[in-house]
């Protein structure tokens, strides 16, 4: 009803923070695929205040990525998602490990049987736990570091490498997914720091 009130007086630019804080999981999703439909209708610039990435990549146009009152990085989802500027960025949307001084997205990491012979760049580690969530496979692999390194699969391709806790395995990521730790930092994107100096 606030929303529907909020937009009788056809404004020109809307604000919205955090609206679906304080709802599950289930009515979020179905909020967030409403809300976009009805700015598909009604064309009204839209600010969205959010803390959850996927309400961002749902249903942003355009996400500004804010840290402590600095702005991090602007882009599309895909640009963002794709071509994070730093650490932070790749982070907040979506989950990572660490493989080497690299953040890496855990999906986009391949897990290979000791058998099969590795290629040029691959880790040797150790499967140390494995987590059955819902559709997907979260698989902790030791390679020797402070923390394991985070591999995600579906439950098919788990079963068809035969692969259990305590086996030996080689890790692998595709060339372009690995985010160093010295990539770009927002200042060069956007001209130096930028403070918040209002309610966002």
């Amino acid at each position: 009803m606030a929303l529907a009130r909020a937009l009788a007086v056809e404004p020109s630019v809307l604000l919205l923070d955090e609206p679906f804080g304080a709802l599950d999981a289930k009515v979020r999703k179905e909020l967030r695929d409403w809300l976009r439909r009805l700015h598909d209708e009604v064309h009204v610039t839209t600010v969205f205040v959010t803390h959850d990435q996927e309400e961002a990549l749902e249903v942003a146009d355009e996400i500004v990525v804010i840290n402590e009152g600095r702005v991090e990085q602007v882009g599309t989802p895909d640009q963002l998602y794709d071509t994070p500027a730093n650490d932070f960025v790749m982070s907040f949307l979506g989950p990572t490990t660490t493989l080497h001084g690299h953040v890496v997205r855990p999906h986009d990491i391949d897990l290979h049987p000791l058998a099969q012979k590795p290629q040029l760049g691959a880790h040797h580690g150790t499967v140390t736990r494995i987590q059955r969530v819902g559709f997907e496979v979260r698989v902790h692999v030791d390679i020797g570091t402070d923390q394991p390194v985070l591999v995600q699969l579906t439950r098919t391709h788990l079963r068809a490498l035969h692969i259990n806790q305590g086996d030996p395995v080689w890790l692998t990521t595709a060339p372009g997914t690995e985010a160093s730790t010295a990539a770009h930092h927002a200042d060069e994107l956007v001209g130096g720091p930028v403070r918040q100096t209002g309610v966002m």
